[in-house]
């Protein structure tokens, strides 16, 4: 015969704690954190392109007198310097085509001086035909195609362009303009979700694999 164990006052069931509310932003976060996700994905090549090609275009004045060294430069320094007319007549000489649009004399003792062609055959129409006359001897020393009032020669104007468009034309400046545009997206998900983590001070020291990774991506951005 069993005897039904008694129930005393200490044994008496307690209710179960409430769950604890659920915050309003929980719904959001995985939306904010695909969307930021993905931005990034679309976003990426072009941070990289304009960050690298930037970088380029800083050196590019240096490199382009390396380069064009032998155009740039004459091969003798003399005694004095011709006409500026005879220069440019030396240039038609060499390249009758096209229609004298500027000239730039000789800078400095060792430089040669530029004259500008427009409308040359064979040139972007965006661009003039720079032809380099030593200053001294009247000897045309090249011609490059130049591009812009800062005198960009082919070396600059690559990495300029290759910067604004990625030298794919229309669809490439679209894609710079577009990815330019999503980069508040990309901003602004990423402070909201590092605000929402509440680890602005925790150190991710002791943390490993794909949480570290998280946490430097938050802290560094």
């Amino acid at each position: 015969m069993s005897i039904a164990p008694s129930t005393t006052k200490d044994e008496v069931p307690q209710p179960a704690a409430p769950a604890p509310a659920r915050s309003r932003w929980a719904p959001l976060r995985p939306l904010v954190l695909r969307l930021h996700f993905y931005a990034g994905v679309f976003v990426a090549p072009f941070l990289l392109v304009a960050a690298v090609t930037g970088f380029l275009y800083a050196g590019a004045f240096q490199a382009e007198k390396i380069v064009y060294r032998h155009e740039m430069t004459v091969a003798a320094v003399g005694d004095s310097k011709l006409p500026i007319s005879d220069q440019v007549d030396a240039a038609r000489k060499a390249h009758p085509e096209g229609t004298v649009s500027a000239i730039r004399p000789s800078p400095a003792a060792d430089a040669t001086t530029r004259v500008l062609l427009s409308g040359v055959k064979g040139v972007d129409p965006n661009h003039t035909l720079a032809v380099f006359v030593d200053p001294y001897t009247g000897k045309v020393r090249g011609a490059l195609e130049q591009y812009g009032s800062t005198g960009a020669l082919p070396l600059r104007t690559w990495i300029d362009e290759f910067h604004r468009d990625l030298h794919l034309g229309e669809n490439g400046r679209l894609y710079s303009e577009f990815a330019a545009s999503w980069l508040w997206v990309i901003a602004g998900g990423g402070i909201v979700l590092w605000f929402s983590r509440r680890r602005a001070l925790r150190k991710v020291r002791g943390t490993s694999g794909r949480r570290r990774t998280l946490g430097l991506h938050g802290s560094v951005g």
